[in-house]
């Protein structure tokens, strides 16, 4: 999907802002004005919400102190109001290969009402996983992904909590225990939109129709 070869961009040690890890195993941190990095468009309340989706997809909190591996991590969320969730999580091997597991769930909208004398939904029964597909990643397409990684601003992305009835798309990643994250409400940058799309469609060969992207 992606043919042009851009140039890597090497950010210095001291240029990359972070988070400090949660000891409660939170998936995301709390918003605030004296947070170094990025946080989640509508704070605490979308934080449940994202966080449910990762639950029932058995993903792992990258947030938390206690990771499930040391390796670098980075991980998609993509969150459409009108279609599906989709995790894409990227663990870069030592040999500088790496691993992509992509999961679906079956819905992503609220529970829906339960009809006269039938049994409510539950959550467990409506966000149940469709998709669970794991993707050996070679060295050419780990650097492929990082190169785009490093163009991504992991910063608050707009103070406005203006929005349309669109998608969340929230990249995290987690490299020498320091966590980042930034969400990009309704529109993604350029390389946010090209990386997403690079792990789900070119990786993980996922059929997205054109009309479900946004």
């Amino acid at each position: 999907m992606l043919s042009c070869k851009r140039r890597s961009v090497d950010i210095s040690k001291s240029e990359i802002q972070h988070d400090p890890c949660s000891t409660t195993n939170d998936y995301f941190p709390p918003p605030t004005d004296t947070r170094p990095g990025g946080e989640l468009h509508f704070g605490s309340d979308q934080s449940q919400w994202e966080a449910n989706f990762l639950r029932h997809m058995h993903e792992p909190s990258l947030y938390a102190c206690i990771p499930a591996t040391t390796e670098p991590v980075y991980r998609f969320l993509w969150d459409r109001s009108l279609s599906e969730p989709i995790a894409a999580r990227l663990v870069v091997h030592n040999d500088g290969s790496g691993t992509l597991n992509v999961k679906m769930l079956a819905h992503g909208t609220m529970l829906p009402a339960s009809e006269s004398g039938m049994k409510p939904v539950s959550q467990d029964e409506w966000y149940q996983i469709k998709l669970d597909r794991e993707i050996e990643v070679t060295h050419a397409e780990v650097r492929h992904a990082l190169d785009l990684v490093n163009q991504v601003t992991f910063v608050k992305q707009n103070d406005s909590n203006e929005t349309t009835d669109g998608s969340d798309w929230i990249f995290e990643s987690k490299v020498k225990g320091k966590y980042r994250l930034v969400d990009f409400r309704n529109t993604p940058s350029t390389p946010a939109k090209e990386l997403g799309l690079y792990l789900v469609l070119d990786l993980a060969k996922l059929p997205i129709p054109n009309d479900a992207i946004y």
